[in-house]
């Protein structure tokens, strides 16, 4: 059966084996000392070399069609930057059901988190079958030990790393009116629960059937952001949202707010920051928030850049925490908003794409570099997919290169490495529009994928055109050398990079 355990004999070999915490008893397990280790062989596949975004294959590797990538008029022409993309192969110890159900009838990527420590080494967080697997990656993207396996945990809803364990937002099971979920936040450290605190509960009045939830850490405290359901009052029956502020021993701490926004297009939390900073979209449709719609960085000077997957321009703010998004297409397109103004009380909005016959999900961002921006991001034509599109964008949302279309997409968020360098956890399979009953599908492989960021060229401007390359996945390779094909030409679009 998918999600099956190793065995253990007796509690000495637990302890020496396997980390398993049980919820509700993380606690009684801890204060026990019955801490174990998931046994799970490490496997790791590096692959280097260059693929084009043209549409024919390449050593064997089926590429997504390049006809969807735009180039705004203004885009920069000078020295290149040059990039590489490599894999790593870990193999998972359970099955992942790495598709979910969601509530407009798109399946949505289980949401796989990954977080860099100080000290370089990386933790990644994937949900199995009743429990959550926390696996421990060194600086090269290849295991470094057995996971770290939390029981009775659903969903991910952020996750922190650091030298001596993780901290990890989640769902537990509870008693309740409903029979929900409450959030909980675990933090592990040196192989013992350091706390365990539900966020949600009787007391609070709310649950959380499904977080959509952001997990921020400054270095002193925890911010964290998710979806409640109320259970008694005025908001009994009602959705809303909810922001904790934790401290680094567990204790939940003043601040924050016990009812924010609906946010049906998204919600995000800004990280790295001394002070964390939430946005939620709104754009007047039924549903609860994706978290894989919305995406939030703070670039270097402070200001905050949101990227997500909306079917109009953000156009003003309705709150102190939610912003209007107006419908304006009748597909979804992939949306930057620049926050800015005395609390963030200005936006301005840059959509990267205009084909109202595609449909764009999945939207991510990241630092690339000193001043430039990744933007990634799905796209399905006819209920197909036709590749997730790579693109970078200088500050103020100018097109730094076409797009780079491949079948290599991105399962979580995107985080940087130590040197600069961009990684993010993907499942292989080929990502689905509709699903039709059944079971959902599964995989006992997980890939690391590393973008390498390096600039050349004559220009030293920091927002000098980049090109970018890559190579596929290591089960898309059929061997040979990999191959490098001239970039396509890409239309200029006049709707591409409009400003409001």
């Amino acid at each position: 059966m998918p999600g099956m355990r190793i065995k253990v004999r007796d509690r000495a070999a637990r302890r020496k084996r396997r980390l398993v915490i049980g919820i509700p008893l993380a606690l009684a397990v801890a204060a026990a000392g019955g801490l174990a280790f998931a046994d799970v062989t490490p496997q790791s596949t590096p692959v280097n070399g260059t693929m084009s975004n043209t549409s024919g294959p390449t050593n064997g590797a089926t590429l997504a069609p390049a006809s969807a990538a735009i180039t705004a008029p203004n885009m920069m022409n000078s020295s290149a930057l040059t990039t590489n993309i490599s894999v790593t192969t870990v193999k998972l110890g359970s099955a992942f059901s790495y598709l979910s159900p969601s509530t407009n009838g798109i399946p949505t990527w289980t949401r796989t988190v990954t977080a860099v420590a100080p000290n370089g080494t990386l933790e990644v967080a994937w949900q199995a079958s009743n429990s959550i697997h926390v696996t421990p990656v060194n600086r090269d993207l290849q295991r470094r030990g057995p996971d770290v396996v939390i029981n009775g945990a659903w969903e991910i809803g952020g996750l922190v790393a650091f030298n001596n364990g993780f901290t990890l937002l989640t769902r537990v099971a509870d008693h309740n009116r409903y029979g929900e979920t409450a959030t909980a936040l675990i933090r592990v450290a040196n192989n013992h629960v350091v706390f365990f605190v539900r966020l949600t509960g009787s007391s609070s009045h709310d649950t959380s059937p499904a977080l959509n939830g952001q997990l921020a850490w400054n270095g002193s405290q925890y911010t964290t952001y998710f979806t409640v359901h109320g259970t008694s009052g005025s908001n009994a029956g009602q959705w809303g949202d909810k922001m904790v502020p934790v401290s680094g021993s567990g204790r939940i701490l003043s601040g924050g707010w016990e009812w924010g926004c609906r946010g049906d297009v998204g919600r995000s939390l800004s990280s790295g920051s001394s002070s964390s900073y939430a946005t939620c979209y709104d754009d007047g449709s039924s549903g609860s928030s994706k978290s894989s719609n919305v995406d939030q960085m703070r670039t270097a000077n402070g200001n905050q850049v949101v990227a997500l997957s909306a079917r109009g321009p953000v156009t003003y703010k309705k709150n102190n925490l939610t912003w209007s998004v107006s419908p304006r297409w009748k597909t979804n397109q992939v949306v930057i908003v620049f926050l800015s103004g005395s609390h963030w009380k200005k936006a301005n909005s840059v959509f990267m794409t205009s084909d109202q016959s595609t449909q764009h999900l999945n939207v991510h961002i990241a630092p690339y570099g000193q001043s430039a921006m990744l933007v990634t991001w799905d796209s399905y034509r006819n209920g197909q997919y036709t590749g997730t599109h790579f693109r970078l964008i200088d500050s103020q949302g100018r097109f730094l290169t076409a797009d780079l279309v491949l079948t290599i997409h991105v399962s979580g968020n995107i985080v940087v490495l130590g040197n600069g360098d961009l990684a993010w956890a993907f499942v292989q399979q080929t990502p689905a529009f509709y699903h039709r009953g059944g079971s959902w599908p599964t995989t006992t492989h997980l890939f690391l994928a590393r973008l390498r960021v390096s600039f050349s060229g004559s220009s030293s401007s920091p927002t000098s055109t980049p090109g970018m390359s890559a190579s596929p996945t290591p089960s898309l390779m059929t061997g040979g050398a990999p191959t490098t094909t001239p970039w396509p030409t890409s239309s200029a679009t006049n709707n591409a990079g409009s400003h409001w």
